[in-house]
């Protein structure tokens, strides 16, 4: 009897472990873009690109750091060796990662997040003539 209510356990453990849907795997990558400006605009720049992708911002003096759901990025903005460290993990899938990384690292180049808006042209010096 004993050896029955052991086989029964086992194969219901069995069927439960076989049934229970697969782990995923979380993904991480990492990159880092030059930056001119200063730190306080490397962590600016951070900001706004996640804000613009949805993300919860919290900003310390060094790093900008990004939640949606549970997907996380974090950027280092070390403005003396000009440079903005961009780590990305994404529970998602991989090219959902691969994506946020290269959308962070846009805002570093020109045209990006991390380019302060140019200021409009003085009256008389150029702009348009309509």
């Amino acid at each position: 009897m004993l050896a029955r209510l052991a086989a029964l356990v086992l194969v219901t453990l069995g069927l439960g472990l076989s049934l229970a849907p697969p782990a995923r795997a979380a993904w991480m990558w990492t990159g880092w873009e030059e930056f001119t400006g200063s730190q306080e605009e490397c962590l600016q720049s951070a900001s706004r690109q996640l804000q613009a992708m949805n993300f919860t911002v919290t900003v310390n003096p060094q790093t900008t750091f990004g939640w949606r759901g549970q997907d996380g990025v974090s950027v280092r903005c070390i403005a003396e060796r000009r440079v903005a460290v961009i780590f990305v993990y994404a529970s998602t899938n991989s090219d959902e990662g691969r994506s946020i990384l290269d959308q962070m690292r846009s805002a570093y180049k020109p045209g990006g997040a991390a380019t302060p808006p140019a200021a409009p042209p003085a009256p008389g010096r150029g702009g348009s003539k309509f």
